[in-house]
Parts: C-alpha cells; structure tokens; sequence
C-alpha cells in the first residue's frame, strides 16, 4: 500500500509545479475579450477587461490587422490555459483526497 501513496505523492508535485506554471503563464497573458464595434461604416477591434469593478474598452486596431490577430491568438491562449488549469486542480483534489486515506 505504501507504493500507492509514494505514486500519489509523485503525482501531486509534478500536479502543484504545473499549476504554479500555468498560473505564471496567465498572469503574463492579457485578460478581457476581443469586441468588434463599428465606427464609420468600418469595424474595429477592441479588448473589454474589467478594471476596478468596470468595464473599459481598449482599442485595439482595425479588423483583420497584426495587432489584432495577434492579441486573439494570445487571449486564445490565455483560455486554453484556464482550461487545463481547471483540469489540474480538480485533478489535484482528488489525489489529495487518496492520499488522505494514509492518516
């Protein structure tokens, strides 16, 4: 039984150092969502976010351009990452909960 619990104790430290990898990586990341809002029979990007409790608008640039790409790609990431994040601590509950059983 003991092999059980050194597995479990494995599995929750690489567990730990990949959610404090993913959580890093976040804080990096842009938060918010992209809006299209059109201006003069043209659209535009921007990103909402929330700051002090309110929303705000951060223009991005025209649709369709670099910057715009690139910051959806990165926002993109961004929500990959919360997803497995939120795999990670699910995952890391319940080893926590196995290895529990030990005491």
């Amino acid at each position: 039984m003991s092999m059980v619990f050194d597995v479990l104790d494995e599995e929750r430290r690489r567990l730990q150092a990949l959610k404090q990898l993913y959580e890093k990586e976040i804080a990096e990341l842009p938060r918010g969502s992209l809006s299209t809002k059109k201006r003069w029979n043209k659209e535009y990007v921007y990103r909402a976010f929330r700051e002090l409790g309110r929303v705000k608008f951060e223009y991005v640039g025209p649709v369709g351009s670099e910057a715009a790409e690139e910051l959806a790609g990165r926002i993109e990431r961004r929500r990959g990452l919360e997803d497995q994040l939120k795999k990670v601590r699910e995952n890391l509950k319940e080893v926590e909960r196995g290895l529990r059983a030990r005491r």
